[in-house]
């Protein structure tokens, strides 16, 4: 049985196509899936575990685009037509994902409607997440933008409990280190979190939520509430 949603949505016939043709790998923390505008070779769909999509700017400065856990997979390019990767996918929490190969991945797509459904539903919910970041960039303060991400990045985990630097949030983030630091400090003096040289725990939820802005909410409904309301796990 396949921890990542899209996979355990596909019909079995679909779902044996797949393990059929795919492959387990681990994800190390700092490893990079593929470059910006680097061709696809496969789509990635994490069981455990979270990759940041960034963008980079020729200055060294970076800023997540997107991000994907279980509930999505990275190669969402071949699904739009194009064979490039859209910025550069960097593993930002270590877990495992399965590798389906795109000549196996295009042949789901053209054989399965269970497939398409599921391509459509994701390509939904992604769109809604990148629209709400633009926002929530522009218009929140980095105490909100670090709640809310900590928020999804649980979410995606499955988990109140990983591992992730100071340093990698605020690369993930756009945001100096020393900023990092003062909100996680500030969030601990709340109760919200606990943190020790790069263990992370959500210790009260409510209390993180609190922190966070509207827009944790309508990216949750656009993966979670949306999608259970169409049957998905």
């Amino acid at each position: 049985m396949f921890r990542n949603r899209i996979l355990a949505s596909l019909s079995p016939d679909a779902l044996a196509h797949i393990a059929e043709h795919s492959q387990h790998r681990g994800m190390k923390a700092g490893e990079v899936i593929y470059e910006n505008e680097a061709h696809v070779t496969h789509a990635v769909f994490p069981e455990r575990g979270v990759v940041a999509i960034m963008a980079e700017m020729r200055d060294g400065r970076s800023v997540q685009q997107g991000s994907v856990g279980y509930e999505g997979f990275v190669g969402y390019a071949i699904v739009l037509g194009g064979g490039t990767a859209l910025g550069r996918s960097v593993v930002l929490v270590a877990g495992e994902a399965l590798w389906v190969p795109i000549a196996a991945f295009d042949q789901a797509l053209l054989r399965f409607m269970s497939v398409r459904d599921a391509m459509l539903r994701y390509g939904q919910a992604h769109t809604i997440e990148l629209m709400q970041l633009v926002a929530c960039s522009s218009l929140h303060p980095a105490d909100q933008r670090l709640s809310r991400w900590l928020l999804q990045t649980s979410d995606r985990m499955q988990a109140e409990s990983f591992y992730l630097t100071q340093d990698a949030m605020a690369k993930t983030l756009g945001l100096r280190r020393a900023t990092i630091n003062m909100i996680c400090g500030e969030l601990m003096d709340a109760g919200a979190i606990d943190y020790s040289r790069g263990n992370l725990t959500v210790t009260d939820r409510a209390k993180l939520e609190a922190r966070s802005c509207e827009c944790y909410d309508r990216i949750r409904q656009a993966y979670f509430s949306r999608q259970k309301q169409q049957g998905l796990p």
